[in-house]
């Protein structure tokens, strides 16, 4: 059995065993939300956006829509007006233009949460469906020492392989947090105590970089006392991108720069790991080798479908076999050329 494999497997095995964590509650108290939206230029996705959050099962008392326009073009502000002003827990905060030291949306985050009125605030996005049940539900994940909760958002009736993919990017997600050695998350369904932002100096220490806020933001966290839960139950759709995918694709993967240390040092040792392992297997025709190593990987996607509630496809076991590089792929393609972000 060769020694580099067997080590590979063994890591594999110990992340499978981080998805299996649960910090779910069994009696959850009740608590008050701020929903925080930044949005530029997304006429379109409104509508679907405004029905999902019209359906959401919950206290009108007990939560707050909070909806930022970025310096939108279009016709974003006058729908934002109209839904705003049809309830009284609805809000809307106009920035005229975009800021030149906050990079990307952090600033109209920033300043959605400043205005923010309750002590948690959840994070989505335009283009986004949250379900209806998305706030009762996130009260299951929080505690006194629940500093942040990343949330799984999958694309909506997309290919197969690209469901695979934001899967397996969630199963990362999941597994490290469960860890205690949180690598990123996703701002598209993400809860965040609003004293540990401020604590945090919420964007201001990481405005600089275009994207990225929701990583940036959980390292900071990470660094407190608070501890960072996953919730798997609540899926928050999102619309699939047809336009600029590969944009998207080197913008969501070429992040090897705002990584911390320890991930950029087990970035590196993938990269070499997974230029090794075809030499090795075809060089070696040893199936020993390849069982050892493609085995810990199913189970580690056995329990990721099940933390998610997925179903398993034939066509997992292929992508399985290439997804490592596909992932490498777009990390050293947005790494090494540019990428560009609306907002």
């Amino acid at each position: 059995m060769d020694p580099i494999i067997t080590f590979a497997a063994i890591i594999i095995l110990i992340l499978a065993t981080g998805i299996l964590k649960d910090w779910r509650n069994s009696a959850p108290p009740h608590y008050s939300y701020s929903l925080v939206i930044a949005c530029r230029d997304e006429e379109d996705n409104l509508p679907t956006l405004f029905k999902s959050l019209q359906e959401i099962e919950y206290p009108i008392s007990d939560y707050e829509i909070i909806i930022i326009d970025h310096a939108s073009r279009d016709n974003s502000l006058e729908l934002i007006k109209k839904f705003c002003n049809s309830k009284t827990n609805r809000q809307y905060l106009h920035l005229s233009d975009k800021d030149n030291e906050y990079k990307g949306k952090k600033y109209a985050l920033q300043k959605g949460v400043e205005i923010a009125q309750y002590e948690i605030v959840l994070f989505t996005d335009a283009d986004c469906l949250p379900p209806a049940d998305w706030l009762e539900e996130m009260n299951y994940y929080l505690s006194e020492n629940t500093g942040m909760i990343v949330g799984y958002s999958p694309e909506k009736n997309k290919s197969d392989f690209r469901n695979f993919s934001q899967l397996m990017t969630a199963s990362v997600y999941c597994s490290t947090i469960g860890l205690g050695l949180p690598f990123s998350s996703n701002g598209r369904n993400l809860a965040v105590r609003k004293s540990v932002f401020k604590q945090v100096a919420g964007f201001n220490k990481i405005k600089e970089h275009p994207c990225g806020e929701d990583k940036q933001l959980l390292q900071l966290i990470d660094k407190t006392k608070y501890q960072i839960a996953y919730n798997a139950r609540n899926k928050v759709y999102t619309k699939p991108n047809t336009k600029d995918y590969v944009n998207q694709q080197k913008r969501r993967y070429g992040q090897f720069g705002i990584s911390s240390p320890f991930y950029k040092f087990a970035s590196l040792l993938i990269f070499l790991f997974y230029i090794y392992l075809p030499l090795r297997l075809i060089l070696g025709a040893n199936f020993i080798n390849f069982f050892l190593y493609f085995f810990p990987f199913m189970i580690f996607w056995a329990f990721s479908l099940q933390k998610h509630r997925e179903k398993f496809r034939l066509k997992h076991i292929l992508y399985l076999l290439i997804y490592p590089y596909y992932l490498i792929f777009f990390s050293l393609y947005g790494m090494i050329s540019k990428w560009e972000w609306k907002a």
